[in-house]
């Protein structure tokens, strides 16, 4: 812990000595923010809001932007290079809500997990710690993943009665993809497929505009469903759509939009 605080302090004053401020760090970092979908330029804002945070340590905002940005690069990394972008998003996500880690809410037991959520207010922490904890699902032995799957869905309950309009209706999105996803399992998890859709149609009615949620709606129920029409109309929809406000995420929505469509038969055959 010493050995952590004295990098961090020697990291602080080499910034202050350079004539950095976190304020104008973050201002640079903001105006990259548009054009992150380039991965280069999004590796930049990361490395601007890292050295913000060094010489702002704990600041929640500067950790939760973090969290969303380490998302992102994993998301536009190769999947076998995408699982320390997904772990960083989760111990940011943590971070900003007071935690150490991902790891000390994994080895908290349930009941205080649940108080813990009870206190937290931030629906940008516990989006981006929920995605990055939940993708790290696939990647953890199976009887890690079991028993993280119910403190996920605890994280997105409290996300959608904190705020279920946060960034185009995202918290809908992830916890219809995770309903479907648990429905695989039977009963286990008292979840049937029905239980995902209207998720997944009040994300899109939040914000329409929002196009990753129509392709999460055709992925994860569209093709549970056997629902061919449904697929190809949310899909087709997400390629003719403007990019509009959300220069990433449709960006990222219309290149899987492609991919699947290409791919229909795999799906349906």
């Amino acid at each position: 812990m010493r050995t952590v605080l004295a990098v961090a302090l020697v990291a602080s004053f080499a910034c202050v000595a350079c004539g950095e401020t976190a304020a104008g760090l973050l201002a640079q970092a903001e105006a990259l923010m548009p054009l992150r979908y380039d991965l280069g330029t999004l590796e930049a804002a990361i490395r601007l809001y890292e050295r913000a945070l060094a010489l702002d340590p704990g600041n929640p905002a500067i950790l939760v932007k973090l969290a969303q940005l380490w998302y992102e690069w994993a998301v536009l990394v190769p999947t076998e290079r995408e699982e320390p972008g997904l772990r960083k998003a989760a111990d940011y996500g943590f971070q900003a809500m007071g935690l150490a880690s991902l790891a000390s809410a994994q080895a908290m037991p349930d009941a205080d997990f649940q108080r813990f959520l009870a206190r937290v207010g931030d629906p940008a922490a516990l989006l981006w710690a929920a995605n990055g904890w939940g993708q790290l699902l696939g990647k953890m032995n199976p009887f890690s993943a079991f028993f993280a799957l119910p403190k996920i869905r605890a994280m997105y309950e409290r996300l959608l009665a904190v705020d279920e309009t946060y960034f185009g209706g995202s918290p809908h999105e992830a916890y219809g993809s995770l309903l479907a996803n648990l429905s695989d399992y039977g009963l286990l998890f008292g979840v049937k497929l029905a239980d995902a859709k209207p998720h997944f149609e009040r994300s899109i009615a939040l914000d329409p505009t929002y196009l990753e949620a129509y392709v999460t709606y055709a992925k994860e129920y569209a093709v549970r469903a056997k629902d061919r029409a449904l697929f190809e109309k949310l899909l087709k929809y997400v390629l003719a759509a403007p990019i509009g406000d959300w220069p990433f995420w449709n960006r990222h929505a219309k290149d899987k939009a492609q991919e699947y469509l290409a791919e229909i038969h795999r799906y349906f055959p």
